[in-house]
């Protein structure tokens, strides 16, 4: 029997305009697992960000599993959602975590506002990326990534997976259902399956300034020799942000690859593109990825005081830089799924 899971949330009555929450099916053992990440409320003017660890359940009497599809439910004001599997435990360790009900698996929840472990990405730089989502839209509250045929993700049961979730209420990203969560793991029905691999990268030396408000940071991964498939990618930043692109990289060359070879161009911070689909054949020579995000910086909200107080160089120019917070700090992250999957430690990004 396959049950319907549905967001609670308050509409007004007779209000026959309002979007929907979202609905996920429960999934059985055959068809892979659920998790659900109970409702919390998000107050007006404030970031949440929780981590939330849970183990892929043993669905095949010990054998490896494969997932081709995901399924993902995010209430809206959601700033992202991501999955990693856990790897070196830096600061960020479940064993300090409290229990939750996750709907169909048991897991345990690290609350970024009890412990700031959960906003440092320092504590997850080597945990690779298996799925994410920055969707903020009313009226398309689920996204599914559904891989080319014979492509699938592969887990071990019990293998600790990490999902981290950040929501933000402000008058640019409102939450006005507070905050929930539904993630749907497929298993594949394919006998032989590609193995999906995923890139996750940021540039961590931005600084949005006063001085130099419209500044361009890039960055790019190298892939080994090989071929190698882009299916899927999303970029991400915050609201001074203006463009995020990817091109298809030869690996070699420093400067900007051509415009034939772009294949993600975002201009949304709140509700990124999601592009899936894709069909990008990398350099069989060892190309890779390169990316570029573009700024214009904007006065704070906060008063230039905060911004400067978060500047880890204190140059008292008003600069945001890398960090979590929407408020008071910038990213640049790109987020790409790639086939067949390569050791992760054979992908060097700078």
């Amino acid at each position: 029997m396959r049950i319907l899971f549905a967001v609670l949330s308050i509409v007004a009555c007779g209000d026959n305009d309002s979007p929907a929450p979202w609905t996920l099916p429960d999934l059985v053992a055959d068809e892979g697992f659920s998790v659900r990440v109970p409702q919390f409320d998000v107050a007006a003017g404030t970031e949440i960000q929780d981590c939330y660890f849970f183990t892929v359940p043993d669905l095949a009497d010990g054998a490896d599993l494969w997932f081709d599809k995901y399924e993902i439910g995010l209430t809206p004001g959601s700033h992202h959602m991501n999955v990693f599997r856990t790897n070196t435990i830096v600061g960020l360790d479940p064993k300090n975590g409290t229990p939750v009900d996750l709907g169909g698996v048991q897991g345990v929840v690290i609350r970024g506002a009890d412990d700031r472990a959960c906003w440092k990405s320092s504590n997850w730089a080597d945990w690779p990326l298996v799925v994410n989502s920055q969707q903020s839209n009313a009226d398309q509250q689920v996204t599914d990534w559904t891989l080319p045929a014979g492509v699938a993700a592969r887990f071990a049961p019990g293998e600790q997976l990490m999902l981290q979730v950040h929501y933000v209420n402000s008058t640019d990203q409102p939450a006005p259902w507070g905050g929930h969560i539904g993630v749907n793991f497929y298993r594949s029905k394919e006998a032989n399956s590609v193995e999906l691999g995923t890139v996750f990268a940021t540039q961590q030396s931005i600084r949005v300034c006063r001085s130099d408000p419209q500044p361009r940071y890039s960055g790019a991964c190298a892939m080994p020799a090989g071929t190698h498939t882009i299916f899927g990618a999303n970029g991400h930043f915050h609201s001074r942000g203006t463009r995020l692109r990817m091109w298809s990289w030869d690996g070699v060359s420093t400067t900007v690859p051509p415009t034939s070879a772009m294949f993600y161009d975002n201009t949304t911070w709140d509700d990124p593109v999601m592009a899936t689909q894709l069909d990008v054949a990398l350099p069989e020579s060892g190309g890779g990825v390169w990316w570029e995000c573009d700024y214009q910086w904007q006065p704070p909200s906060v008063g230039c005081d905060a911004i400067d107080a978060a500047d880890p160089l204190h140059a008292g120019d008003c600069c945001y830089t890398f960090g979590p917070n929407v408020e008071t700090n910038e990213h640049c992250n790109i987020f790409a799924y790639y086939y067949p999957a390569v050791a992760r430690s054979s992908v060097t990004c700078f």
